[in-house]
């Protein structure tokens, strides 16, 4: 049989049909979903670095090594290297022993390093008022009104593009 029998039209290879617009539409559903919560990964790795960083900087202007403080939280130096460094996430137990070690409350240091124990309390914004003032309208509206997104994105997303204004 030749390629012209065997798939007329083509060079021979099958393809796949495309699907409806409801697969096109689950398709893009899911790639936006993928990338959602890529965004909110890298958000949330690059707190944990910006904690990290912070608690780095504390314990160096306090003059504490690593040991020091280890020795003062009773968690092991090679954690908190870790810790320092972003490679945990520690624990609120773990953070508030190296806030009293740094003789600095917990809220105060994780609203330092733009974070908030309180889900209902936002972090400290550090940017001046008219940083603030001059964010482009209506891009959480825009979020908030799509319906294509479920209120789990919806939130990430928030949460995400909040992060990003607290930074710049």
């Amino acid at each position: 049989m030749s390629r012209a029998q065997r798939d007329p039209g083509t060079d021979g290879v099958r393809r796949r049909r495309t699907g409806s617009d409801g697969e096109s539409a689950a398709s893009a559903a899911e790639e936006l979903h993928v990338a959602g919560r890529k965004a909110a990964e890298e958000a949330w790795n690059a707190q944990v670095n910006a904690l990290g960083g912070f608690i780095r900087s504390q314990r160096q202007m306090a003059k504490l090594s690593l040991r020091e403080m280890a020795a003062m939280t009773k968690v092991s130096n090679a954690y908190l290297s870790q810790v320092e460094r972003g490679l945990h996430q520690p624990s609120l137990k773990v953070l508030r022993s190296i806030a009293e070690a740094l003789h600095l409350n917990t809220d105060q240091m994780l609203s330092r390093a733009g974070w908030s124990i309180h889900d209902d309390e936002p972090a400290a914004d550090p940017a001046p008022a008219a940083d603030r003032d001059a964010a482009p309208p209506g891009v959480e509206d825009a979020i908030a009104a799509d319906p294509r997104l479920s209120d789990e994105q919806k939130t990430a997303l928030l949460g995400v593009y909040r992060s990003f204004l607290r930074r710049s």
